[in-house]
């Protein structure tokens, strides 16, 4: 039995969500690696902005006077050092970006195999050869998402929305001031700013599940199963999106409960505020980046059960069809010379 389309799952089973993200949370040492390599690369940029900073600030400022933000006063007496020390690092960070982007391909490769495959154990070791599998597969499903991702910010913020604005509402080059009050701006720019968000969350969805047909189907071309995958959205709306939508509800209100109350311990830092302060905002930061991969894993785990529940699978051939020979008996295999009549 190929462990690709094996599913033992018997019974009724739970919402594709719920074991979605159950079966993510299962799979610690996944999720913990794909935290833990931005974190690295992230304190890899962070080790020079440290290195100025404890020497500026060792013998020259009262300590704790600039534990909230670095005010005016200070950026005007250290921006030569700031100016050079920005210049220096932008282009790493532009390179480290784009490595966590690839790490980005690398893991969907990953969180695929070990959810197709349901592997008991050694789950990191099969996570890094499906990163390794499919890595260049899933790279230009990235890039197709990119080319779209370009046509859909052309769409709302282009020339196609200011000629929609133009027809409809009489705004000449997308100036909502001839609008008769600030309220119907108010509402065409939430409508402009809701319309992208929603196009990029399906753009994300899409892209899910494009990688998750490729890997159940050991596709090659990203195109034609990103043609297919739309179709099978277009198609099976609800049963696609559903389970998309409530995982990023999930992240989102994760994600924004935790941004709340790292907001409300910055807001309260002071020369008086002790470093357990500046530890609680940053463990804050982290659960918030480890709950979001996890979700990210839930969404794989999601878009897995229902590509195997709606992609239809090719039909395997026929082993014995170009051979002769009466059941249970001998099989002889016939070669394109080979001359075979049947006799009555």
């Amino acid at each position: 039995m190929n462990p690709l389309l094996d599913d033992d799952l018997t019974g009724p089973r739970p919402p594709v969500a719920w074991s979605a993200l159950r079966n993510a949370l299962g799979r610690v040492p996944v999720w913990a690696v794909c935290w833990l390599v931005p974190l690295v690369l992230a304190l890899a940029l962070a080790v020079p902005w440290h290195g100025f900073a404890a020497e500026t600030l060792a013998h020259r400022y009262e300590p704790g006077s600039l534990r909230r933000a670095l005010d005016e006063t200070f950026r005007v007496d250290h921006r030569a050092t700031l100016e050079l020390l920005r210049g220096g690092t932008a282009s790493v960070a532009a390179a480290l970006t784009l490595v966590v982007a690839l790490f980005g391909v690398f893991a969907g490769g990953g969180w695929l195999q070990v959810f197709f495959e349901r592997t008991q154990g050694h789950s990191l070791r099969r996570f890094l050869w499906g990163g390794a599998r499919y890595f260049w597969r899933f790279a230009r499903v990235a890039l197709c998402g990119l080319a779209m991702l370009a046509l859909l910010t052309w769409l709302f913020h282009g020339w196609p929305w200011k000629a929609a604005l133009h027809l409809f509402l009489g705004a000449q080059d997308g100036d909502l001031e001839v609008l008769v009050s600030g309220r119907s701006a108010l509402l065409v720019t939430w409508l402009q700013h809701g319309g992208y968000a929603a196009g990029v969350a399906l753009l994300f969805a899409w892209g899910d599940l494009a990688r998750a047909r490729i890997a159940l189907l050991d596709a090659r071309s990203a195109v034609w199963a990103g043609l297919c995958t739309l179709g099978l959205v277009l198609l099976h709306p609800v049963r696609t999106l559903r389970p998309m939508a409530l995982l990023l509800l999930l992240e989102l209100g994760v994600v924004l409960v935790l941004g709340r109350a790292s907001r409300a311990l910055s807001d309260g830092l002071g020369p008086d505020s002790g470093a357990w302060t500046l530890v609680a905002i940053f463990l804050l930061g982290q659960a918030a980046l480890l709950a979001r991969g996890i979700v990210r894993g839930a969404r794989y785990h999601a878009a897995a059960q229902v590509s195997k529940q709606l992609v239809p699978l090719p039909v395997e051939p026929d082993p014995w069809a170009d051979r002769v020979g009466g059941p249970g008996g001998p099989q002889y295999p016939i070669d394109i010379a080979d001359d075979y009549e049947v006799s009555v």
